[in-house]
């Protein structure tokens, strides 16, 4: 066997030079930027009174070279300032933009437009808003950043107990993900043509009295609807044929002491579909472009099913259609399948093949005779959408040329997708 030896000089000379190697390491100071909100504004993450503070729990994305980075601590300075520290990053990155919250940022940034998302389903705070929902953006250039908020905020309260979920809607986009332009400090906001929304949910519980603030985009407004479900399913709709025009930072009160309806036996009434029995027929209605459209159970082979005739809803009430048009539904874990009232040997269903170049994929058929129709599975989504749930690509059920047909995103120019609203008669 052979033996290294190593001299004690040698020895000496590499302890010398590991111990130089060490000295001329530099430590990593991460970046920290100081967060100020939008003086005298709502512009962060919960409501005191009319001020607006930071939270403990906030956290920012900063993009540098174009790339989203997520603050890794946050140290609370004031009711209106914040540090943010990011341990991925060196003290002399270079920021680009910063988004609150973090998750609200798109991946990567495009010049001076940021893409970020406001949430269509947000929690109710009493007197606040949700966390998360406030969508704000800052410039960088500096180690404080100024953040302007993205959103404006409807405000509403409510003169009853047991109300459960608010969902509010109109005919333009509120809430899901849009462009922001910084526009030299005062942002504008475009919202996508794909993967906005036309609603936003604010699920409770609700407490009698208080105010609650919902984070919408900042536009105008038309055929607003507020639609509350109360702990037994029935909904209390309201709406209003007035434009409302809400500015970016506006805190705007759409609706003061809303109450519930009372049912009135004999009338077809609405009810929240997850609350609906399996032998209860149902009205199902489709409003898209400002109309309400029924959908016909009449078996449609490979075709798509009539959406032609129309209903007429006043408040939370449907007026009694034949049996064309009523339908049973069946419901396991949040999704339902859809049949004909009193027929189980046809359901509403879906192609599995098709994209988003054939649109004509909804039929009411049996799966067995048509195997490609296979698709039973819908959800009702947060801004009242029908969707298809299962491993294929959602579907969400448009209106086009009288026909209902299955696009694969929430709404076009050319298939908008409906809202819809489920009706069954008081005992």
């Amino acid at each position: 066997m052979k033996k290294m030896l190593v001299s004690w000089g040698a020895l000496a000379l590499l302890t010398a030079a590991c111990t130089n190697e060490e000295s001329q390491k530099v430590s990593f100071s991460p970046l920290v930027l100081t967060a100020q909100q939008e003086g005298g504004e709502a512009t962060r993450t919960s409501l005191s009174g009319t001020e607006v503070h930071w939270s403990a729990g906030d956290n920012v994305a900063a993009f540098v070279s174009n790339v989203a980075h997520t603050s890794t601590a946050t140290e609370i300075l004031s009711a209106k300032s914040a540090r943010f520290t990011f341990s991925d990053l060196a003290a002399d990155a270079v920021v680009q933009y910063a988004v609150y919250p973090a998750a609200a940022a798109a991946e990567r940034l495009a010049g001076d437009v940021v893409t970020v998302t406001v949430p269509t389903e947000q929690s109710a705070v009493a007197g606040s808003f949700a966390e998360g929902s406030a969508v704000a953006i800052a410039k960088g250039g500096s180690s404080t950043l100024g953040f302007k908020n993205v959103c404006g905020f409807l405000a509403f309260t409510i003169n009853a107990d047991g109300v459960q979920s608010v969902h509010i809607y109109a005919n333009e986009k509120m809430t899901g993900t849009a462009d922001v332009n910084w526009n030299s400090g005062n942002p504008t906001v475009d919202a996508f043509k794909n993967f906005a929304y036309t609603g936003v949910k604010l699920t409770g519980p609700f407490t009698k009295g208080a105010i609650y603030y919902a984070a919408v985009f900042p536009g105008t407004y038309t055929g607003l609807t507020l639609k509350l479900t109360h702990s037994d399913g029935y909904v209390s709709t309201y709406t209003n044929s007035n434009t409302l025009t809400i500015s970016r930072k506006d805190n705007v009160v759409i609706a003061k002491d809303l109450s519930l309806r009372t049912p009135a036996s004999g009338t077809w009434f609405e009810k929240a579909p997850a609350t609906i029995g399996s032998d209860v027929p149902v009205i199902i209605v489709g409003k898209v472009d400002g109309s309400y459209r029924l959908i016909a159970n009449a078996d449609t082979g490979y075709e798509s099913p009539s959406a032609a005739t129309t209903a007429t809803v006043s408040g939370s009430t449907v007026t009694d259609v034949d049996d064309g048009f009523k339908w049973n539904l069946s419901t396991t874990d949040g999704k339902f399948t859809l049949y004909p009232a009193g027929d189980h040997t046809r359901w509403l269903n879906c192609q599995t093949t098709s994209e988003s170049a054939s649109q004509t994929c909804i039929s009411v058929s049996d799966d067995s005779n048509y195997s490609y129709f296979d698709r039973l599975f819908f959800t009702w989504d947060a801004t009242g959408h029908l969707v298809t749930s299962d491993s294929y690509r959602d579907r969400y059920l448009s209106y086009k040329d009288g026909l209902w047909c299955g696009e694969t995103f929430p709404t076009s120019g050319d298939y908008p997708a409906a809202v819809f609203s489920f009706y069954v008669k008081v005992p």
